[in-house]
Parts: structure tokens; C-alpha cells; sequence
């Protein structure tokens, strides 16, 4: 006895899904990989900068607090919040449903 259900996709619409869902998560792993490039990029300075901290404070030539008030008007201005948090911002976190 056959049930009242609805009726299969045909195969040929499923890889047509399947092959448009596989583009999408191609173009959300580049977005990704942009993102955590980013990040390290950020990482990685951070990291010189506070190598920097740890030798001026080891020194004991100038106080930390002077010397940074020294390399922040000779260097660039510290990171927001905002500014990190903004490659994040064009990632889709959408979750897609079957067909």
C-alpha cells in the first residue's frame, strides 16, 4: 500500500541543488580564509608590538608608560575594536535548507 507523500525530486534537480550549495560553501571558505589572513596579519603585529613592550620594559631606560606615549606619536594609532572586527562583517552565516 503506497502513502500519500510528495513526490522525490528527480535526480537531476538534486545535483543542480547540490552543485549550487557546493559554489556557495567554495565562495564562504574564500571569505573565511580572507578573514583568518587578516587576523593573523593583526596577530603577528600585535605580538611584534608587545616584543617591543617587553624589551623597553626590560631596559629599564624609560618607563613603559613614556615609552609608549613615544611610539604612538611616531607610529601608528592603536587599533579599534570596530576596525578588527570589520572583515568579519561580510561573512554570511546563513544556513540553507534542503530541496
Amino acid at each position: 500500500m503506497k502513502t500519500a507523500e510528495a513526490p522525490a525530486p528527480n535526480l537531476g534537480q538534486t545535483l543542480e541543488w547540490l552543485r549550487r550549495e557546493l559554489a556557495e560553501m567554495q565562495i564562504q571558505d574564500q571569505r573565511l580564509l580572507l578573514t583568518l589572513r587578516h587576523l593573523h596579519s593583526i596577530l603577528e603585529e600585535l605580538r611584534a608590538e608587545s616584543a617591543r613592550w617587553e624589551d623597553t620594559r626590560s631596559s629599564g631606560g624609560t618607563s613603559p608608560i613614556r615609552a609608549r606615549a613615544d611610539s604612538e606619536g611616531r607610529a601608528r594609532q592603536p587599533m579599534s575594536s570596530r576596525w578588527l572586527a570589520q572583515p568579519l562583517s561580510g561573512v554570511d552565516n546563513r544556513r540553507s535548507s534542503l530541496p
